[in-house]
């Protein structure tokens, strides 16, 4: 083993900022253009791997029911602090619980159905489409979801649903797409 000591010569690296160096002392320092700027992946297959169906039904059904919790407990919220009900804070209080858990399950519950529905529908668009996931199984998918979950309320209500779910999907492939170029719909300005 080796004196690793101050007086050791290959140990007196000065990490002051006036010796020139950029060194941190907490951490391991490693010149980052040897990274590079594109992703790497250890499998060449991994670069085009998208999720898999169960993977999207979990995400879309967790994600929707947690977005349900938070947009029906503020309906819940507002509803509560809306009501005349109780003079008492004891009374508001109670008013105003009993308006969050009437309204937040009720959401989250709808949202998470028509996640799983939408998610099942997708799956079986894309099995049977020999894996081609596009805007067509997508507004397609929400079309047929939005039929599927109002389909006992009668016409009017499984139009109404169906436009609104393709619509939905429309708008969000659209904003995806939009996202995704966003160089080329907003080019940068120049200060001149």
């Amino acid at each position: 083993m080796g004196d690793y000591s101050a007086s050791d010569p290959t140990m007196s690296v000065s990490l002051s900022p006036q010796s020139g160096l950029n060194l941190s002392p907490y951490a391991i320092n490693i010149d980052p253009s040897l990274w590079g700027k594109e992703e790497e992946f250890v499998f060449t297959a991994e670069s085009t791997k998208q999720r898999s169906v169960n993977e999207k039904l979990f995400l879309r059904t967790g994600t929707s029911y947690l977005t349900g919790l938070s947009v029906g407990g503020t309906w819940g919220l507002y509803q509560g602090l809306r009501s005349r009900e109780g003079r008492t804070l004891k009374l508001r209080v109670n008013s105003v619980l009993n308006a969050l858990t009437r309204r937040g399950p009720f959401v989250a519950n709808n949202l998470a159905v028509l996640a799983v529905m939408y998610s099942c529908i997708d799956g079986l668009a894309i099995k049977a489409r020999d894996g081609q996931d596009d805007i067509y199984n997508s507004v397609g998918s929400a079309i047929c979801t939005g039929l599927l979950f109002k389909c006992t309320s009668g016409p009017r209500a499984v139009l109404f649903a169906s436009a609104l779910g393709g619509g939905l999907a429309l708008t969000v492939w659209f904003g995806r797409y939009a996202w995704e170029n966003r160089r080329s719909f907003f080019p940068a300005r120049s200060h001149y």
